[in-house]
């Protein structure tokens, strides 16, 4: 009997031992990570170095390909466009016609009846636009860039898509990037998105907050990168590249979350 009371203690305390050491339910504060209140789709794409007129089935053809990819905003480096020659098919209009997106343009350079520039085409309203160019630069000769303020409704973007100096030194793409960086006063309502041939030293880019868009499989070569602010209020969720009759096109998808203290 003795045993046999012995026995029944020892399971009741086995018992109580894994129980108490059960795992505890998981604490209010350590709340799943919040999802994003909305997602944006957004690519670059540059031009800048094809050697052959553009017509309406290149641009249709690009149209289809953001339509499929849910691309909402487009920015797109070294357009041409010839105002005046009927002849001629002009990008942006062309583009905006087969997508209804709104758009904004920035000029370059303007020669003979030829027009370079940037350009950002958007689903949501496009709140202002300026275009500045690198005169500061001592080696700029007509590059530029387009800023936009786009309202995405939760949140307000603001996008450069731009042509750097091509013969600019380090220096010279450093003090760029800080005024791109300088365009966005504040970082707590508004996200930056810069896009272009960004072959910046890594050093510039994160030293003004900026990191990158890499897809996960290789690219062919690209002229146009994007970077964006990095903040937990902003967070990349994918990224893809793809190559279009027009060049290589970059996708990057992002996350848009509310401020706590809104």
């Amino acid at each position: 009997m003795k045993i046999h009371c012995i026995q029944v203690f020892v399971l009741v305390m086995a018992l109580i031992f894994l129980t108490s050491c059960t795992t505890p339910p998981k604490a209010e504060h350590e709340a799943a990570p919040k999802k994003p209140e909305m997602t944006i789709q957004i690519a670059s794409i540059n031009l800048a170095n094809i050697n052959r007129r553009i017509d309406r089935s290149n641009i249709g053809e690009l149209a289809k390909i953001l339509k499929k990819e849910q691309i909402e905003v487009l920015a797109v480096q070294g357009i041409s466009r010839y105002p005046g020659v009927t002849t001629r098919v002009d990008f942006v209009n062309e583009l905006s016609a087969k997508t209804d997106w709104r758009n904004a343009f920035g000029e370059m350079q303007n020669i003979s009846g030829r027009q370079t520039g940037n350009a950002i085409f958007s689903v949501y309203p496009i709140l202002s636009h300026q275009n500045f160019s690198w005169d500061v630069v001592k080696s700029s000769s007509f590059e530029a860039a387009l800023q936009a303020t786009i309202d995405a409704g939760s949140a307000s973007l603001i996008v450069v898509s731009t042509e750097l100096p091509q013969k600019a030194t380090a220096s010279e793409r450093a003090q760029c990037i800080k005024m791109m960086a300088a365009l966005n006063p504040d970082t707590s309502n508004r996200f930056t998105i810069v896009t272009g041939n960004l072959s910046a030293d890594e050093a510039y880019r994160t030293a003004n907050a900026f990191a990158e868009v890499l897809p996960p499989e290789p690219v062919k070569s690209t002229n146009s990168k994007i970077w964006y602010t990095e903040t937990p209020l902003f967070q990349l969720l994918s990224s893809r590249s793809m190559e279009t009759g027009l060049g290589t096109l970059m996708i990057a998808q992002f996350g848009l979350l509310r401020s706590q203290h809104h």
